[in-house]
């Protein structure tokens, strides 16, 4: 059996205007909408580093992982030209789609951090 891997989802206030969910890319690297670009993070390297992958803003989460099996299923094309290369799967950002990947959340129980 393999080890499950999980994406760092990115749902600050400032980015739920645009068209798909951010992810961060490997390494924290940045940040990605193509699930193809994403970072595949384990529970080890996310516990490890509990307060930095987990963020809470007032009463909700805006950044924490997600099974990247789970978050797979849902994914669609991107729009035509609004990615280089038409890469994707892409997770299309709406209300339902927000609140669907924060009951997918990764529970933190590293016992530090702000959640």
């Amino acid at each position: 059996m393999t080890e499950p891997l999980y994406y760092v989802c990115d749902l600050r206030r400032e980015w739920l205007k645009k068209p798909y969910v951010s992810f961060w890319r490997p390494k924290a690297a940045g940040y990605a909408f193509p699930l193809s670009w994403s970072g595949k993070y384990t529970i080890e390297e996310l516990r490890a580093e509990a307060d930095y992958y987990w963020h809470r803003e007032g009463r909700s989460f805006d950044r924490f992982p997600v099974p990247c099996s789970d978050v797979d299923y849902y994914g669609a094309a991107p729009a035509p030209k609004t990615i280089d290369g038409d890469a994707g799967p892409v997770i299309w950002m709406n209300k339902n789609t927000r609140a669907l990947l924060r009951s997918l959340m990764l529970p933190i129980t590293s016992g530090k951090g702000n959640p």
